[in-house]
């Protein structure tokens, strides 16, 4: 009888969960991270192979991988189902944290009019994962605290009209005095386009005849959000 071979990952999984309540996850690479992901997902096997292979299939990090497609996800050597939606579940409810984490902090934007850097960070949260552009209108109070977001319109890269009818029914649904506006530009720059400024303009003529104010609209671009409000080619909009 051949002497049973030592399994080398026996207790790893053990170590690394003893690592991240140890340590968080501040000390992890990318690849230990998705590595310890999988670990729920695939049960008793090595997941590291599988977490180098899903980095350098979608772009090297952590982030390109939670936003990958599902059906794509499926095509890699190894991910089944439950593998590809925990991936997605993970990427979804890292969004819906991030979102909600602004609502149940009391001080999150109340410092949107003077300096609205909190406001650029709370519509980028929004978009994550999105590859269409996507326009949300958001519900301020008095203090310029959320209450509600919705979707306002969706459309292809590099395109979505604004709809004022559809704009004017969340003003009403919300009774709300204040709305910003936020849409991504999902491959290009952050920086508002003519057609934006003019859309921008034509909306908030819209909302000043019923009474609100257009805080700001946010744009998210591939690297990050731009404030229109304190953007040169807009200032007309709110200068008038």
């Amino acid at each position: 009888m051949s002497e049973k071979k030592p399994n080398i990952h026996e207790g790893h999984r053990k170590r690394v969960k003893e690592r991240f309540l140890k340590f968080g996850v501040d000390s992890f690479t990318d690849v230990q991270l998705l590595e310890a992901l999988l670990f729920y997902a695939v049960p008793k096997k090595d997941t590291n192979d599988t977490a180098h292979l899903l980095l350098n299939t979608f772009g090297g990090t952590f982030a390109k991988v939670l936003n990958a497609d599902y059906k794509e996800l499926l095509k890699v050597n190894g991910i089944g189902e439950n593998t590809a939606s925990l991936i997605k579940f993970v990427q979804m409810a890292s969004k819906k944290y991030l979102i909600s984490s602004f609502a149940e902090d009391d001080d999150a934007l109340k410092r949107t009019v003077s300096g609205r850097s909190l406001l650029c960070d709370y519509c980028a949260n929004l978009f994550l994962g999105c590859k269409n552009e996507v326009l949300y209108a958001i519900a301020l109070d008095d203090e310029l605290m959320v209450i509600s977001y919705e979707i306002i319109a969706q459309g292809d890269p590099g395109r979505v009209e604004i709809s004022e009818r559809k704009i004017a029914e969340f003003v009403l649904k919300n009774n709300c005095e204040r709305i910003a506006m936020a849409h991504n530009h999902p491959n290009g720059s952050s920086q508002p386009s003519r057609e934006d400024i003019f859309a921008t303009n034509e909306t908030a003529e819209l909302l000043e005849k019923l009474g609100v104010e257009l805080v700001d609209h946010i744009i998210v671009g591939k690297y990050g959000p731009t404030s229109m409000r304190d953007s040169v080619m807009s200032d007309k909009i709110w200068n008038k």
